[in-house]
């Protein structure tokens, strides 16, 4: 399987920047032309057809590769326009042979007055570590791109590694919602919980809070840029929590070894967040997605299959006797007839856990 880092490189220089930005121009100009030439039905095209834009000749070829198959979509597309159009920031794409990654310094080739080598300091990050980890372990690096977003510099790599399967049978059902944000609960296929994991989110409500006071504020002062920004934040500081939560649940799932990580399916995530106002609904809509994705592709990596239930009666449910009864869940409580008495959120993870383990028994 793939997977991309996107690392972020420390500030260049105003001279290395400058080189940035007049290549990413002729990228710009070079991926136009290519698609040009490819409506004119000119398939076999090399870097020598396009002497005028000055860029490495590995970066115009790797540009030809990629106009190619955005080209072959665009005529699937059946698009009205006459031809794909290039935004300015596009990103300068390298094959692997044409970057190298040595400790925390990335080089790539750009064009100054000639093609040339230039070496950039990434920024330390768990991320980045990661990577590094794969690099060492012999995993093998793909193709590359630079780009320019929001100030920042970053070069996302992409590296091939062999899948990993588990045969275990335990099952980790994962409830996720608003005041957990994520509750697991790990059970034998014989029904019996072994383990258990809680993320709060009493921090990301203190979050969210602060941001929607924010926005009220500057909403007043018809501030819109700046309200971008702090939306912006928001998101980037629910992303950073997302990966620390989805690791965790990782690391207990190797740790207990067991099959499959069983969650709820998404299409009726909104219906959780009926208190919220829109613009609540759809931040955590996206989070709760977020999130699930985050698991995805980690347990992929350590070979954990995910699987999705229909989430009717989850939280209604009782884990114990099977009875539904709306009334029996209230605030973080969930209390039964029967006597099971526990956490509702807890109470929703084992009922995922147990929808999971009677499919596979039917």
């Amino acid at each position: 399987m793939q997977l991309t880092y996107v690392l972020e490189l420390l500030k260049p220089t105003k001279r290395k920047e400058n080189i940035f930005l007049n290549n990413i121009a002729e990228v710009v100009k070079n991926r136009q032309a290519i698609a040009d030439k490819l409506k004119a039905g000119e398939a076999k095209l090399s870097s020598a057809d396009f002497k005028e834009h000055n860029l490495p000749s590995a970066v115009k070829n790797q540009n030809i590769r990629e106009v190619k198959a955005l080209y072959k979509r665009f005529l699937k597309s059946k698009s009205k326009k006459e031809n794909i159009e290039f935004k300015d920031n596009q990103p300068i794409c390298y094959n692997n042979q044409n970057y190298k990654i040595d400790n925390h310094i990335i080089s790539i080739p750009l064009y100054t007055s000639k093609c040339q080598r230039l070496a950039f300091p990434v920024k330390q990050t768990i991320r980045f570590k990661e990577l590094q980890q794969y690099i060492k372990d012999g995993c093998k690096l793909d193709k590359a791109s630079l780009f320019y977003k929001r100030r920042k510099w970053y070069f996302a790599v992409t590296i091939k590694i062999d899948d990993k399967k588990t045969t275990n049978t335990n099952v980790m059902g994962i409830d996720i919602g608003l005041r957990q944000l994520a509750v697991a609960s790990i059970k034998t296929s014989k029904d019996k919980e072994i383990n258990r994991q809680f993320h709060n989110g009493k921090q990301a409500g203190f979050i969210r809070k602060k941001y929607r006071s924010l926005r009220r504020r500057l909403g007043k002062s018809k501030k819109v840029k700046v309200i971008k920004n702090i939306n912006d934040k928001e998101q980037r500081w629910m992303t950073d929590l997302n990966h620390k939560i989805s690791r965790q649940l990782i690391n207990l799932a190797v740790q207990e070894q067991f099959g499959p990580i069983i969650m709820e399916n998404l299409e009726n995530i909104r219906n959780t967040a009926k208190s919220l106002n829109r613009a609540d609904r759809n931040l955590h809509s996206w989070t709760f997605y977020q999130l699930q994705q985050f698991i995805e592709y980690k347990a992929e990596l350590a070979g954990i299959k995910v699987e999705y239930i229909n989430p009717k009666y989850t939280s209604q449910g009782c884990s114990k006797c099977a009875k539904v009864k709306k009334s029996n869940r209230k605030a973080n409580l969930y209390s039964c007839e029967c006597g099971n008495h526990i956490h509702a959120d807890l109470n929703a993870s084992r009922n995922i856990a147990n929808k999971y383990l009677e499919q596979q028994s039917a």
